[in-house]
């Protein structure tokens, strides 16, 4: 335990169980990972998390206007009046893997629920550092496989675009459920499997990038950013006469940015977003070492297994967003 007057912030220190475990305090956040604990690969994906979440400091921000709106769309609330509806009665929230704290911001001015944000990361300092005043949120440096919490704790848990970069990611959903209270909704997102020639490029250029380090995939991510900003400027179209099924593209008129985007390799542009955070969101998907594509078959058969009730499944070129309910 950490003896400190009341009321005062600790922003560095030991935490001491009663078991004898400690856990250290820094930047104001509590480390609870234990990395002589980690599956295969996880190291990696704490370098690399940690290392972009420092470089993006201000991704909050500047991303927010086009992440909430799109989260929001894709669970089917449509809007924060209708989140805070559907939040009525939850007393305790995690948002697992929280990076900067958008999703638990917006968890806290729409509830009055308790609400925790974990990430194995320790970008999760930059949270604490913007939104770490709010008296409601807890924010704790953890492995959501390796949960500091009891089992049926919470009444909501969301984890949007993050256990897809777990080692596995329906054993990842399994460790957070098992923290889920019956009768609990959990909110989750996974990358969508993708068209073939799309599959095959990701593959073969992340063969390569998940070994680099991240200021050298950086700069690659910088380059492919720099395309898909052209790409995009030329505000041109391609009509696709038909559908062509084995390679997985669909008839009809697209944005030729779009068209490479979706089927030949990802070199992601947002004009809603600044030229730091395009890059990152490459980044992204460029040097973690996983990066998992799942179907909606197997996000509904997970859920079948798990014991959770679909409320609601968006499906989209990028992701299968997913509202359930524990049903036991």
């Amino acid at each position: 335990m950490v003896d400190a007057p009341e009321g005062e912030v600790i922003d560095s220190g030991l935490l001491r169980s009663p078991s004898g475990a400690e856990y250290r305090i820094s930047g104001g956040v509590p480390g609870m990972v234990r990395e002589d604990k980690f599956e295969e690969g996880q190291k990696e994906t704490v370098e690399s998390f940690s290392w972009k979440w420092e470089k993006a400091q201000h991704y909050r921000k500047t991303t927010e206007a086009h992440y909430v709106q799109w989260y929001l769309d894709r669970y089917g609330f449509g809007s924060e009046s209708n989140l805070a509806k559907f939040l009525i009665g939850k007393e305790r929230i995690l948002d697992a893997g929280t990076a900067h704290g958008r999703d638990a911001e917006m968890y806290v001015r729409n509830s009055k629920a308790t609400v925790f944000g974990i990430d194995i990361g320790y970008g999760i300092r930059n949270a604490y550092r913007d939104i770490g005043h709010l008296p409601s949120l807890h924010l704790i440096q953890a492995d959501l496989t390796r949960l500091p919490f009891a089992e049926n704790f919470f009444d909501f848990i969301g984890c949007d675009q993050v256990i897809h970069h777990t080692p596995n990611t329906r054993v990842s959903l399994g460790h957070l459920v098992t923290r889920l209270a019956p009768g609990g909704h959990i909110a989750f997102y996974v990358y969508k499997k993708k068209a073939p020639v799309r599959e095959f490029c990701d593959d073969l250029i992340r063969s390569q990038t998940v070994h680099m380090s991240p200021d050298e995939c950086m700069k690659v991510s910088e380059s492919i950013t720099k395309l898909g900003k052209a790409l995009s400027e030329l505000k041109a179209t391609i009509d696709v006469p038909e559908d062509i099924p084995i390679l997985g593209i669909k008839a009809g008129k697209i944005d030729v940015q779009r068209f490479i985007y979706w089927y030949m390799f990802k070199c992601y542009w947002n004009d809603s977003m600044d030229w730091d955070a395009n890059v990152i969101t490459n980044f992204d998907w460029y040097h973690p070492l996983h990066a998992h594509r799942h179907t909606l078959q197997e996000v509904r058969q997970w859920c079948d297994e798990l014991g959770l009730e679909i409320q609601h499944v968006n499906e989209q070129e990028s992701g299968i967003s997913t509202l359930a309910r524990k049903t036991a």
